[in-house]
């Protein structure tokens, strides 16, 4: 059974929207029951994540006096940028359903403008707390970014392009080989700063209420309703995305490369199986590892960026020439 290009682009991005979307809440939810249990704790249940958003979404957003045009169209724009990222990226097969619509550099400056976005709501809702935040966060991705752009390059370096389905492509094709000590070490890189990026310890909590510490919920004490529902799905969903931005570039294994429905459809499952690993290594690191100072930070980013540069230098400079 063969489809032709249009048939199979509405597919792929069916069925990528549907399994990222379902899927987001239920993520966080394995990586909160999960760290509850490792704490010796019941935990909640795994479908509240669903019920907090359903929840928030049924409650009129409230407006402070402070707030502008920029905090009431904030959700939308970090949720549009957010989805279009998703479509960039490949996960159920190696091509993405908008492939050569943009490459990894397009998914990270499209996570830079949902970053962005949110931080300048926090500072137009005019809150002491949120503009603290705010400067926290942009401080942490100044940090994170370069080190996420080495790793993948990285990546991209070993296939020969940016592009995100030929990297997988590359992965798939590669098999064991791909697990060649640079490609090792761009993934412990972009895992590094993947943790940042989602506000995972020892980075962040992500449970943290205190007023002093929290980073990213800081951000969004001003919100509510609908507003608030929709920015913390697109929390859920940057998670999801960032995970698979990780395996599509050193784990895609698994990854459809025949567009057909069983293909995709153990595409499909791989790719779930993956985010759930991902997320209980997430889950495992926030039950043991403390939280680090935030003067201590940019020595865990700087510490990304070198082993991501390292791992460039090892493919251009191979060991024993």
């Amino acid at each position: 059974m063969s489809w032709g290009p249009a048939v199979t682009t509405i597919v792929l991005v069916a069925l990528q929207l549907a399994v990222f979307t379902a899927f987001a809440p239920l993520l966080t939810g394995t990586i909160r029951r999960t760290k509850a249990r490792l704490q010796g704790r019941r935990g909640a249940p795994l479908m509240q994540p669903y019920r907090d958003l359903v929840k928030w979404w049924g409650k009129t957003p409230l407006v402070g006096g402070t707030s502008g045009p920029v905090a009431r169209h904030t959700p939308a724009v970090v949720l549009a940028a957010l989805l279009v990222a998703s479509l960039l990226v490949p996960f159920v097969a190696v091509r993405p359903p908008l492939a050569g619509w943009g490459d990894l550099f397009v998914v990270i400056g499209l996570l830079a403008l949902a970053r962005f976005a949110i931080a300048l709501a926090a500072l137009d809702a005019g809150g002491a707390f949120g503009g603290m935040g705010a400067s926290r966060d942009v401080a942490i991705s100044a940090l994170a970014e370069p080190g996420l752009v080495l790793a993948l390059a990285g990546a991209a370096l070993a296939a020969g392009s940016s592009d995100l389905a030929t990297m997988s492509a590359f992965g798939v094709h590669a098999g064991v080989g791909l697990l060649d000590p640079a490609h090792l070490l761009s993934a412990v890189a972009a895992g590094i700063v993947i943790v940042a990026e989602t506000g995972h310890q020892p980075v962040d909590n992500p449970d943290t209420h205190l007023e002093l510490t929290m980073i990213h919920e800081g951000m969004l004490l001003e919100a509510s309703g609908r507003s608030l529902a929709t920015l913390v799905f697109g929390s859920e969903l940057k998670l999801v995305l960032l995970a698979a931005v990780f395996a599509a570039a050193f784990a895609p294994f698994g990854a459809a490369t025949e567009l057909t429905p069983l293909p995709l459809a153990i595409g499909a499952l791989a790719g779930i199986a993956k985010l759930l690993v991902i997320g209980q290594v997430l889950a495992l690191l926030d039950a043991t590892v403390a939280k680090m100072r935030i003067l201590a930070l940019p020595d865990l980013l700087g510490l990304a960026s070198l082993v991501a540069l390292v791992a460039i230098g090892t493919q251009l400079i191979p060991l024993g020439s």
